[in-house]
């Protein structure tokens, strides 16, 4: 399908229940049809080094993986796969023309409770983040134990990827934010080797867990009880990682908005809940993963700024900076601690 046809679908209103007020919403991999009380997800036919959505069978198969994956956390959320037919219709029930693709159904959840936008707002509480360090605590217990090898090179090579933009940071940031990226490549390798035993020891442990593995401000709305969203489905080695890992990306978005103080609440917290206690390796681990987190933040920010014309990437390029700047921070203060 291509967006022109998601169009159609919802120009028609083909799909069901009310369409009133109804809107289409794009990412790079999906388009999502958002009406008053549902949310229709479609994944968009691609083929990236990451993920493939490139056939309707492969569409189909990444719709079911992501419904049962996110179930395991928001099943009143995540409702039923329904087909597409070949008349652009989406359909409850068994289809009646041939079937083109496929849409994931949601609730519609209130747009003003996203946790990005509270942060903004200055809305969120200490309760938000206790009540969420509860359910991620949960939640990690509940997921099934992975027992893959960590691969020491293959994650430093991911750090290490920030390096192939550097002249988009030279360019637009100065060159002192490209040494702090060469800097903290270097302490990346340098750590990544000196923990080889621990990271054995943790997967042996099994804290190395099927997790959400995007755990952002921006997959959570906060009610009385913490709903936490959007699960990566199309690539396991994403989610399949050491819950510090897990929780990490969460944690540099607090400090990224302002708050290192629910950062820090949201550790301790979730160490309580885990009944384990502050360690200096335990602490210093997850300082790097919070590292890597913004690392991939700042590629990630880059990447949109690239995409943009310069005079609409100030903001990107800025953001990028900013991860920048707490991926040196976290590195710094990980090996002071040490």
């Amino acid at each position: 399908m291509d967006k022109k046809q998601v169009k159609q679908i919802l120009d028609n209103c083909s799909l069901p229940g009310d369409c009133s007020n109804a809107e289409i919403k794009e990412t790079h991999i999906s388009w999502i049809i958002l009406t008053k009380q549902f949310a229709y997800k479609i994944k968009r036919p691609v083929h990236y080094s990451f993920l493939d959505f490139s056939s309707s069978e492969k569409r189909k198969f990444f719709c079911a993986e992501e419904l049962w994956l996110n179930r395991r956390m928001e099943p009143e959320m995540y409702l039923d796969v329904l087909p597409v037919t070949k008349n652009l219709v989406i359909v409850e029930g068994e289809p009646k023309t041939e079937v083109i693709d496929y849409a994931l159904k949601m609730k519609r959840m209130d747009n003003s409770r996203e946790m990005d936008a509270m942060l903004r707002e200055n809305k969120v509480t200490e309760q938000h983040i206790e009540k969420l360090a509860e359910k991620i605590v949960r939640f990690h217990k509940d997921c099934k134990v992975v027992k893959n090898a960590f691969h020491t090179l293959n994650f430093h090579e991911k750090f290490a990827d920030l390096q192939n933009h550097a002249d988009l940071v030279s360019e637009n940031l100065g060159e002192k934010w490209k040494e702090k990226i060469d800097n903290c490549v270097d302490k990346s390798f340098k750590y990544l080797n000196s923990i080889r035993n621990l990271s054995n020891e943790r997967v042996i442990s099994g804290f190395h867990r099927d997790c959400h593995g995007d755990l952002n401000a921006r997959n959570i709305f906060l009610y009385d009880e913490p709903v936490v969203f959007d699960c990566i489905e199309f690539n396991r080695e994403y989610r399949q990682i050491d819950v510090l890992n897990d929780i990490a990306f969460l944690c540099v978005d607090l400090d990224f908005f302002g708050r290192s103080d629910y950062s820090e609440l949201f550790y301790k917290k979730y160490l309580d809940y885990s009944g384990w206690e502050d360690v200096p390796e335990t602490r210093q681990l997850f300082l790097y993963y919070k590292s890597y987190r913004a690392n991939v933040r700042a590629k990630v920010t880059l990447l949109s700024a690239k995409n943009k014309k310069p005079d609409n990437a100030e903001k990107e390029l800025n953001d990028a900076g900013k991860y920048i700047d707490l991926m040196e921070a976290y590195m710094e203060f990980m090996h002071t601690n040490n």
